[in-house]
This record gives structure tokens, C-alpha cells and sequence, in this order.
């Protein structure tokens, strides 16, 4: 009996697979338990393939690409383990086929994409399929004061230097960004035509304007085709990052400056001025200048007053008589709309006073004048009254 237990033990350790480290062979799935593949090689112990193991595309989920069942090439990394299973990877199956691939997209001067795994002195390194790529500081796609940002990232580069004998390969992720810049101001200039309507982005903001990216390429956006209000500065109705769109009002390919414009021609409201010579017009102080002050209207519309038109008196600046905010009355006394210009008089209102009011204003006076006289009499009849006799 002893000895049928024996040739059986020694029939089933015969009947085993002889497995080795760093070999291919093939199994049938098991089962599959939380991405983990349990294979049946035919061994004393079963196979696991764990899931960082299954793929270099970490999308690609065991579960949904095989079942129970299933044969499946593997290859062994360790007869034990740890826990007594013989330890099995699929993706180093891929290695050879895709290091081909690889040299390939080299050899076509072609992108891959890769994920960085470390950063080391003077840049960062990233793997594909298990090769190991420099990427130097200088090459990466933007400048950033921690290389421990780009750490974990998965980035599209192109290979720069391969020399598979000294296992050197330099990658840079700058000169694909610099194509897919180039690129797309191409696209951009193809559309920058003059009276073409663009969505862009408000990069930055200056006194004289805004610059406006249209997608890799820059307009300048003047103050003065903003807003059809005066304004003080851009941001009065801009700020960075607003999307927004306009229409190329000129464009100079030599010196690749291109010119655009905001206001609407349908909002201009010098196509529909509602004033004539002699309105009677309530405005407010809006700004001043030496020569005169700015004055807003209705409908956006700005006047001018000049300084000899604010009073009647001599005055060396328009800040002598008027402030900012101001609400006054002026009259309109003319109306240009070739040069868009409306001029007003302040003064003229004050002139126009009515002579019964003049009238008056100036009894009033009298009568007060008069009154002040009468109280000095009375007060000084009574003081003499109460002085003691000289005799």
C-alpha cells in the first residue's frame, strides 16, 4: 500500500510542469477576483497575474478582457510569491512588440506618450513599456519651479537622442508644443481676414488696450474699440479670461500685428442723436481737461464743454467751477455728426436767467439793504436815547 502511495505521489510530481523564472508558458484562467487573474499552469501552485502586471495601459481592465477558462500566455517572474503562488505577467509578453513599436515611432520621427516616473538632476525620467526615457528640465513643454509638478503626469514627447548601445534616450515634450503652436497660428492666420468675427480670450490688460488670444495668436484690442463710452481703462469693461467676440479691423502680416474691435456697429449711438441747436440738455461731469469738461448724455453720447463755454466768469481750469459727478444743465449749441462731436454752454443757461427773476433777486437785496439800514437807525436812536444828558 505504502508503495502504490509512492509511485502515485512520484506519477503526479512527474505529471507537473517543470516552470522556470523568465519563461513563457500558458494557462487557463481561473477565476478573476478584483482584476487579479488566477491561472492554472498545470503546477503544484496556481499563477496570479496582479493587475499593474496585466498591461501598460492602465485603462485596460483584466475583467474586461478575459473570463473563465480562457487559455492565456504568461510569463513568470518568481516561482513563489511570498504566499505560494507563482507570480505571472502579461504585459512583459507586450515588451518585445511594443520596443519594436517603439523603434519604429522613433525611426518616423514620430510622438509617443509616456508617464513620468522620477525626477532626477536636471530633469525628469519617464517610461514607455518599460523603457526608461531623460527628459531634461530644458525640454519639458512649461517652466515650473517644482519638477515634482510633472511627476505621475502622462505626456506626449518626441525622442531626440537614442543611442540603444550606451541605453541613452532623450526626450523632449518642448519641440512638440512648439509645432502644435506653430500649427495652430497657421489655422489663425488662415482665418484673420479684415471684417472676420473671432472668438478669443483676454490674455492681458494695458492702459492702451487689451491683447485678445485668438488661439495662439495675439490681437490688440484698442482702448477706443472697447466701448462706445468713454472709458479710463480696459478694465472698466474687460478682465482676464473673458471670452469674447471680435471683428479684425486690420491686419499686417509683415510685422503679424492685427487690429481689433469690441463696440457693435449697431450700438453706435451717433446713428441716432436725439439732440438739435438749442436743447436744453441734463448731463453729468464725466472728466476734465484743460481745455474744458467731458459731459455724458443719453444713449452713451459724450459732449464737450469748453472751458469759455462753462461760466461767464474768467477761470484758469474747469476744476475751478465744476467736479466730477456733477450733474448740470447745458445747451446744446452745435452738433457735428461727420466728426462725432456735440458741444454745450453752460454759461449760456446762467445767462438766461428771466429778467423777473433778475428783478427780483435785486428787490430782495434792496429790501434787505434797506432793512440792515433801518435796524442800524433804530438801534442808534435808541442808544442815543439812553445816553445821559451833557448837562
Amino acid at each position: 500500500m505504502a508503495n502504490d502511495e509512492q509511485n502515485f505521489e512520484e506519477l503526479y510530481e512527474n505529471s507537473l510542469k517543470n516552470l522556470e523564472e523568465g519563461t513563457q508558458v500558458t494557462g487557463t484562467v481561473v477565476d478573476v477576483i478584483n482584476e487579479e487573474i488566477f491561472v492554472d499552469l498545470g503546477y503544484k501552485a496556481d499563477g496570479i497575474v496582479p493587475k499593474d502586471e496585466y498591461s501598460y495601459d492602465e485603462n485596460e481592465l483584466p475583467s474586461k478582457k478575459v473570463k473563465k477558462g480562457d487559455k492565456i500566455d504568461v510569463y513568470i517572474l518568481r516561482m513563489n510569491d511570498g504566499k505560494g503562488n507563482v507570480l505571472l505577467s502579461t504585459k512583459r509578453l507586450q515588451t518585445k512588440l511594443l520596443r519594436e513599436q517603439f523603434e519604429a515611432k522613433v525611426k518616423l520621427n514620430e510622438p509617443i506618450t509616456v508617464k513620468v516616473t522620477n525626477v532626477v538632476n536636471g530633469g525628469v525620467t519617464a517610461e514607455f513599456v518599460g523603457i526608461r526615457i531623460f527628459i531634461p528640465a530644458s525640454q519639458l513643454g512649461k517652466k515650473v519651479e517644482n519638477l515634482d509638478e510633472y511627476r505621475g503626469k502622462t505626456i506626449q514627447i518626441r525622442v531626440i537622442e537614442y543611442d540603444p548601445e550606451k541605453k541613452k534616450i532623450v526626450g523632449s515634450e518642448r519641440v512638440l508644443v512648439k509645432e502644435a503652436r506653430e500649427q495652430a497660428e497657421k489655422e489663425v492666420w488662415a482665418k484673420v481676414k479684415e471684417g472676420a468675427e473671432l472668438e478669443g480670450t483676454v490674455r492681458e490688460l494695458k492702459e492702451y488696450g487689451a491683447f485678445v488670444d485668438l488661439g495662439g495668436v495675439d490681437g490688440l484690442l484698442h482702448i477706443s474699440e472697447i466701448s462706445w463710452k468713454q472709458i479710463k481703462h480696459p478694465s472698466d469693461v474687460l478682465k482676464v479670461g473673458d471670452k469674447i467676440t471680435v471683428k479684425v479691423l486690420s491686419v499686417d502680416e509683415a510685422t503679424k500685428k492685427i487690429s481689433l474691435g469690441y463696440r457693435k456697429a449697431e450700438d453706435n449711438p451717433w446713428l441716432n442723436v436725439p439732440y438739435q441747436v438749442g436743447d436744453i440738455v441734463e448731463a453729468k461731469v464725466v472728466s476734465m481737461k484743460p481745455f474744458g469738461a467731458f459731459v455724458e448724455l443719453d444713449n452713451g453720447l459724450e459732449g464737450l464743454v469748453h472751458i469759455s463755454n462753462i461760466t461767464a466768469k474768467r477761470i484758469a481750469k474747469p476744476q475751478d467751477v465744476l467736479e466730477l459727478g456733477q450733474e448740470v444743465k447745458a445747451k446744446v449749441v452745435e452738433v457735428d455728426l461727420d466728426k462725432k462731436r456735440i458741444e454745450l454752454s453752460i454759461r449760456e443757461i446762467e445767462e438766461r436767467m428771466p429778467e423777473d427773476a433778475t428783478t427780483e433777486q435785486t428787490e430782495v437785496a434792496e429790501t434787505k439793504e434797506e432793512n440792515n439800514v433801518n435796524e442800524v437807525d433804530e438801534n442808534q436812536l435808541t442808544f442815543d436815547s439812553i445816553k445821559p444828558s451833557e448837562e
